[in-house]
Order: C-alpha cells, then structure tokens, then sequence
C-alpha cells in the first residue's frame, strides 16, 4: 500500500481547475490520474491521448493493469476517461466513452469526472442510465470517481476499495455510486 500526498492531490486540483483552458485542464487532471493509479503496486501507466487508426477516437489515459494488483477485478488494459467541467457530465459524454470501450472490447472503463454525471444513482436518468444500460446491454462496467472522492484517498487501499465498492453496486445492483 502506498501512501497519496494530500499536498500533490490539491495541488494538481488547483492546476487543472485554475488553467486557461481545456487542454491544460485536461492535462492536469491526467496528471493526477496517473499518479493516482501508478502508485498501485502493478498498475502501471502505458499512454495517454491514445488516437486510434481513424483519428475518430481518443482515450486519455491507459494503463497496464496485472491480474494480482490491488484492482485486479477491472480489465489488464485499464481505459479511463477524464473530466473537469464546470457541471455533471452528461449522457453524451458518457455515452461517446461506451463507444470508446465498445469499439476496443473493453469490460471495464473508469470515468474521472471531478463534478460527476447527470441524473439518478438509481440509473433512471441522463448519463447514470447510460451507465447503468452498458452494463446491462454490453456487459460493460463503468466506474465513475469523483472531486470528493479523490479528496477522501489516503492511500491506494483506499482508491483500491472505492473501485471494488463501486464494481459490486453497479455489477449486483445495477446502481452507479
């Protein structure tokens, strides 16, 4: 288990909220994605702005994730897409990130949106019912990590435990928390 530095949490928090633009904010909340993930023993970063061979699709970060890490449940080639907007995504968004996991037979993808997603916990709504019908329709599991909750990691025990949390709500319930 490795211990998170609160200082370097909120302050590439700060960089990203306080950036001139949506490149640099993006970056920055990429930043602290990798270094959120890397410090999990085997999980390693591989890439981030993937392209793919049509430049149709990009995905922000990657990572290599072995089958006896901490977060071994979610897929070897980890997907994640990241978000610092001013509100909740919405289901477009969400639903353009199905495709991205679709299209590169994912099981699993982790939506890093610091100011969550639109509608209901219960799945009924906007971009939670986008989350709640892949895992239903694909067998594709989202995981949506917040502000608040990264704010709450200590250590990767911690970051570990939320993703399994949240896989078992959304895989036995059906509901995105």
């Amino acid at each position: 288990m490795a211990i998170y530095s609160k200082k370097k949490i909120l302050q590439l928090l700060k960089e990203s909220d306080e950036a001139p633009n949506s490149d640099i904010k993006g970056d920055k909340l990429e930043e602290l994605v990798r270094y959120l993930f890397e410090k999990v023993p085997n999980v390693s970063f591989f890439a981030k702005n993937i392209i793919d061979s049509n430049r149709a699709q990009e995905i922000d970060v990657v990572f290599w994730n072995l089958p006896f890490s901490a977060i071994h449940f979610l897929d070897t080639v980890l997907i994640t897409e990241c978000k610092n907007t001013a509100e909740p995504i919405g289901s477009n968004d969400v639903g353009w990130f199905v495709r991205k996991l679709q299209d590169k037979a994912a099981q699993t993808g982790i939506i890093i949106s610091l100011n969550g997603i639109t509608g209901s916990a219960n799945g009924e709504r906007n971009a939670h019912s986008e989350i709640r019908s892949a895992i239903v329709r694909d067998r594709i599991a989202i995981l949506l990590i917040t502000r608040d909750e990264i704010l709450q990691l200590n250590n990767t025990n911690d970051l570990a435990a939320i993703l399994k949390n949240k896989y078992l709500k959304l895989k036995l319930q059906q509901t995105v928390v």
